[in-house]
């Protein structure tokens, strides 16, 4: 019998009506019949029995593949194309999607059934999940197409497209044939469940989503029922505003072309399924060039592949922002038209695009085919869709990084950066013998006669760099800050005219997000670049140390690590951001990367301090497996569990305002002239920075970077805005002397509702529509809130309760009760901080040991536990209903809980 209470019922509120409280059958998707044939299991071959990618290359994962081998092909080809062939029996007439199982992109190959056309999987397939294998070998599952067979025997054959002496490197694991939707899960068939978990964890498996109504957690609703629907997003002072007033926030994830590139019905499924889970806004980041030929050409199918994502995404409420240009992705080729890169290591066009007109030019032409070309999916231009809310122009570039040097930048573009500078003096002061005498002379690398003046690299323009060579260096470097500072932001307000007024975009365009050599000195004269656009952003990562080959973008034996906790790391954490006033603020990238076993607190701050300060908008980065569930650690994993399943709660309290954004804890003004004089962001000169320090004064090393005497926990207190001014004697601070407890390594939000214990690590939130604790809660012991008391016996974790329906807690019919533990794959190991073994599917997560008591409402209530996908479980939550109140068990194999009115369902 199901505990519940048996006081009077009252009718539920009418907000509760967007909400679905049936309680039925979970909507998991059923199995569908399914036709399953492994890789080695050949009618005719001519792959060598052996190959460079055989098992017994990686015995001790084998077992990752569907029944322990595959078959594999290595080394170039010399005679007769590659092929294998299959016998296979179809149960049933029906039009079926192939999969595959197959080695990364590696062995395009052509496929058919029968005497029936060939069809082609090439490099460039999208990839549907990810099993490692070893360094370098992994088994994916890539989408093959659509095959009308009747019921029968039929001949599947594949050839190699390989031309001779290419190399014909492919492995197939396995291939499936299903007439209804399938969840890529490595080696699993379809509608299977490993159940592994390693002891104390229990396996976190979600089957795929039927998305039907019997659905209690999903939060579709909170999204418009087309993204756009009114019209184009817009910046109203530091907020986002929908075209219909509202105001909005955004929740949001980082997706790619892989993503984009999928099935159609794949896309579909990842934009259904991040409504449900509370995004409202996906940032599409990746190249859409085509490098082969003219580097100003758009690949069409990647173009195509960017409609339907919009498209699709738009249908579940969800606007996009588009990244299509990086550096990092852009390797120049001698028949770009962009000299000098045969003369460097570096092919990557670092900084280029700020000056160079041929960059440019390709940049602009990117701009406009991405804008202006018509969406089939939607019979509209991008430049004229809502659903488009933002234009990002550079992804992490800057002259003020360290990628700032003649190393990286050829010598035919620093000379004419040099001219330019020349100008840019001869204008200021009247000729470049003018400048040169108020810094006291010349440098040797000055050629004045031919009218070029020396720009110094990157390190030069750091407070160190800068101060190296006395008063007259410092002078000298000041300009040079002023002059490449003003060639950034006319480089970001030309190309933000370009994209709104002669390419008729309607949204909003954001410059770029990255970081400087020297924060102290150079990162709010990064930000004052931003200001040409319409919103001002950045990105932030936190973790521990992680070392080894490629640690920088991937987990691999052997690599050392250590977990890191965030709320014991306050001054560490990428949420400390200084805002400038009139300006929406947003972090298109955010992670805690991987490894690290403390997780559980980055989706909890990120939504209770980004929503105190008034952060716009979060993109977590980055989608793995466009079903959320991915089969193997990555770096930056955002479909594990304690990523996207702790996205409900969060997102719900972030987009709905439960915590207050409180005013201002510091108001900066800072000096234009100040920052170019090299004094920093911050009072006074930078010289001054030991002197508070040996003076005990709390001084922030990071406000963003800034040198400031403004105590760095004064972004947990309340917003960090800053101005541009003419004077800094006009700055202001709140009182924060309640706020800020350094003797006790706390920190309150000025406005109620936040605490942070980071002695302690463990942090709050007590609102009247949400209540939670995040972090060591083991040791923390009852943590008694307002309307809740958390008791949470595991080591780290968090707990957030949330009234689904709007109300206060103490009055709602719908309470959410979502937990979080650890996560890591099953199998994973490490040995004194370093890796022995990845792991692989399913995720497992700790088991949750704890207890949540919540003051109720009179009534009748009951407590339910919800599955993965957010249905009822059939699983009746240990619960004790007092008077006034309900003490919930948390079930320790599940996430969520829900306590419900029975009347309400």
């Amino acid at each position: 019998m199901r505990p519940r209470n048996a006081n009077s019922a009252w009718k539920m509120r009418a907000a509760l009506a967007a909400m679905v409280l049936t309680l039925g059958a979970r909507a998991t998707a059923e199995p569908t019949p399914y036709v399953w044939w492994e890789g080695e299991d050949t009618t005719d071959t001519n792959f060598p029995q052996r190959s460079a990618f055989s098992t017994e290359t990686f015995q001790e994962t084998a077992h990752l593949l569907s029944e322990g081998d595959w078959l594999s092909n290595s080394g170039p080809r010399a005679g007769a194309e590659a092929y294998a062939a299959y016998d296979v029996d179809v149960p049933a007439n029906a039009t079926y999607d192939l999969w595959g199982r197959k080695f990364w992109k590696h062995g395009p190959f052509r496929w058919r059934f029968d005497e029936g056309p060939w069809s082609t999987c090439g490099r460039d397939v999208a990839l549907a999940d990810s099993t490692y294998l070893r360094t370098h070998l992994g088994a994916n599952w890539v989408y093959l197409g659509e095959a009308e067979l009747v019921e029968g025997s039929h001949r599947f054959e594949l050839r190699l497209l390989a031309d001779e002496g290419e190399q014909m490197t492919a492995a197939f694991d396995a291939f499936v044939l299903t007439p209804g939707a399938f969840l890529p899960n490595g080696r699993l068939k379809p509608g299977e469940r490993s159940g592994l978990a390693d002891p104390g964890y229990f396996p976190y498996e979600p089957g795929l989503d039927a998305f039907g109504a019997a659905a209690v957690l999903d939060l579709r609703t909170l999204n418009e029922d087309a993204a756009g629907e009114d019209g184009f997003v817009e910046a109203d002072g530091d907020i986002f505003r929908l075209a219909s007033g509202d105001e909005v926030r955004f929740w949001g994830v980082n997706v790619n072309a892989n993503h984009a590139g999928q099935n159609r019905k794949s896309v579909d499924y990842l934009a259904r399924k991040l409504a449900k889970l509370g995004v409202n806004i996906v940032r599409f980041h990746s190249p859409l060039f085509d490098g082969s030929g003219d580097p100003a050409k758009i690949d069409s199918g990647k173009l195509d592949d960017l409609f339907y994502l919009v498209a699709a995404m738009k249908g579940a409420g969800i606007y996009t922002e588009i990244s299509f240009y990086f550096p990092l992705w852009f390797d120049v080729q001698p028949h770009y038209g962009i000299d000098g890169y045969d003369m460097i290591d570096n092919k990557r066009p670092f900084a280029l695009l700020y000056f160079e007109e041929r960059m440019q030019q390709i940049h602009r032409e990117w701009l406009r085919q991405i804008l202006t070309t018509p969406n089939p999916y939607t019979d509209t231009r991008l430049a004229d869709e809502p659903a488009v809310a933002i234009v990002e122009i550079v992804n992490e570039d800057s002259f003020f990084f360290w990628t700032f040097s003649k190393e990286n930048v050829p010598a035919i573009y620093w000379a004419r950066l040099e001219s330019m500078y020349a100008e840019w003096l001869a204008a200021r002061y009247g000729s470049v013998a003018a400048a040169a005498e108020g810094w006291g002379g010349t440098l040797d690398e000055d050629d004045i006669e031919n009218g070029r003046v020396a720009i110094l690299e990157a390190w030069h323009m750091t407070g160190d760099g800068s101060r190296a060579g006395g008063p007259s260096k410092t002078r000298r470097v000041g300009d040079q800050v002023r002059f490449l500072t003003e060639v950034q932001r006319d480089f970001y307000v030309d190309t933000t005219r370009y994209i709104e007024q002669e390419l008729g975009y309607g949204g909003l365009v954001t410059a770029s997000n990255w970081h400087v050599t020297d924060g102290p000195t150079l990162d709010a004269l990064e930000r004052y670049t931003y200001t040409a656009a319409d919103v001002i952003d950045r990105h932030g990562y936190f973790g521990g140390q992680h070392t080894g080959e490629g640690s920088g973008y991937s987990v691999r034996v052997g690599h050392e690590f250590q977990d890191r906790a965030g709320v014991r790391s306050p001054e560490a954490m990428p949420l400390a951001v200084a805002q400038i006033d009139g300006y929406p603020h947003t972090i298109s990238e955010i992670g805690w990367p991987q490894p690290n076993r403390f997780r559980a607190d980055m989706t909890f701050l990120s939504s209770a301090y980004g929503a105190l300060q008034g952060i716009d908008a979060f993109f977590f980065f980055a989608v793995g497996s466009v079903f959320l569930a991915d089969a193997s650690i990555a770096k930056f994993q955002l479909g594990s569990p304690s990523v996207a399943a702790t996205f409900p709660a969060a997102a719900l309290m972030y987009r709905r305002g439960d915590v207050q954004e409180s005013a201002p804890s510091v108001s900066q003004v800072i000096v234009l002239n100040d920052l170019y004089a090299m004094k920093g962001s911050g009072a006074g000169n930078p010289t001054a920075l030991d002197a508070l320090r040996e003076a005990d004064i709390p001084v922030c090393a990071a406000v963003d970077g800034a040198i400031s005497t403004y105590d760095p926990l004064s972004f947990y207190a309340g917003p960090f805005t800053r101005r541009f001014g003419d004077s800094a004697d006009e700055s202001s601070q709140a009182n924060l002397a309640a706020a800020i407890d350094r003797e006790g390594a706390t920190v309150e939000s000025l406005a109620p509702g936040l605490k942070w214990d980071y002695g302690a690590g463990v942090a709050t939130v007590d609102t009247p529509r949400s209540q939670a604790a995040a972090g060591f809660l083991g040791a923390a012991g009852m943590v008694d809130l307002t309307d809740v008391a958390i008791h949470m016996r595991n080591e780290y974790g968090s707990v957030t309760v949330t009234a689904l329906d709007g109300a206060d807690i103490g009055a709602s019919d719908l309470i959410l009760i979502q937990s979080m533990t650890e996560d890591r794959p099953y199998g994973f190991r490490a040995d004194d901080g370093k890796i022995t073994d990845l792991g692989s599917a399913p995720f497992g997560v700790r088991r949750i040991d704890g207890t949540v008591r919540i003051s109720i409402a009179g009534g009748e209530y009951e407590a339910a536990v919800l599955d993965e996908n957010g249905y009822d479980a059939g699983v009746w939550s240990e619960a004790e209903f007092t008077a006034g109140s309900v003490t919930v068990a948390l079930p320790p194999d599940f996430l969520y809980t829900v306590v419900r009115r029975v009347e309400a369902r």
